[in-house]
Formats: structure tokens, C-alpha cells, sequence
């Protein structure tokens, strides 16, 4: 059925992208144990989680499924992708390394990102005052 060949793809998606149960878990708005119930063939994935998860991993439902071998997903555009479709899939891949960091490394990361940003503000304020758009303070 559907099921045991949509838990041996979300199970070797998973590994694919050496992502923990609770990484995963994260991503679909779930606990690990959901996430190994659902590897496991114990309980069938809501269509709202079929659709993160297919999203997450780049591949059609029909593949996750079982109704298709091919994972690529039918594409829109023709085959051209946007450069808000390649900004969105560059977020999920992040959303996926920082789910599969160590517990240790998480501290780490945030404060990496913290960094990040406001650096990012740092450089877009000096933009708007060179530009002279820098009439008010930007809402932090």
C-alpha cells in the first residue's frame, strides 16, 4: 500500500540529508516519535504534511506517495525557476542543517545568525543613508 512505500521514502529522504527523527520532526511540525510512526508505516501523514514534507525535500507528492518513481516536481515555469523559488529551497536546506546540528553546535549557530543580522541591518542603514532614504529609524 501507499503507506509502507511512503515510509521507506520519507525514512531514506531523511537519511539522505543525515536529518535526526526530531530534525525532521521539526520541519513537519511534529514530535520524533511522529516521525518514526511514520517511517514505520504505523499511522498515514495529513495532506497539510504531505505537502511540507514534499516542499521540504523537493520532491512531487506523487513520488512521496508511491504513485511515481520520479521525484522531480512537475515545474510551472517550464522548467525555469525563479529566483524566489531558489531562495525559498536555499531557506529549506538551512531549516534541514540547522534541524541535523548537534545540541552543542545549536548555541553556536544562533549566535552566528545573530551576527548575520545585524550586520545585514548595519549595511542596508548605511545604504539608506548614502541613498538619503534614511529618514526614521527602520522598526528593528
Amino acid at each position: 500500500m501507499y503507506r509502507d512505500i511512503f515510509a521507506k521514502r520519507l525514512k531514506g529522504l531523511r537519511l539522505s540529508r543525515n536529518m535526526t527523527l526530531q530534525s525532521l520532526g521539526d520541519v513537519a511540525g511534529c514530535n520524533r516519535q511522529n516521525v518514526n510512526n511514520l517511517e514505520n508505516a504505523r499511522v498515514s501523514p495529513s495532506f497539510a504534511m504531505l505537502m511540507t514534507l514534499a516542499d521540504f525535500f523537493d520532491v512531487s507528492l506523487d513520488y512521496l506517495v508511491g504513485r511515481s518513481d520520479d521525484p522531480a516536481r512537475p515545474s510551472a515555469g517550464g522548467g525555469m525557476e525563479t529566483a524566489e523559488t531558489e531562495q525559498n529551497l536555499e531557506k529549506k536546506k538551512l531549516i534541514g542543517m540547522i534541524g541535523a546540528l548537534h545540541d552543542d553546535d545549536m548555541s553556536k549557530a544562533i549566535v552566528y545568525m545573530a551576527f548575520l543580522r545585524h550586520w545585514r541591518r548595519r549595511e542596508d542603514g548605511k545604504k539608506r543613508r548614502a541613498e538619503g532614504t534614511d529618514m526614521e529609524r527602520q522598526p528593528v
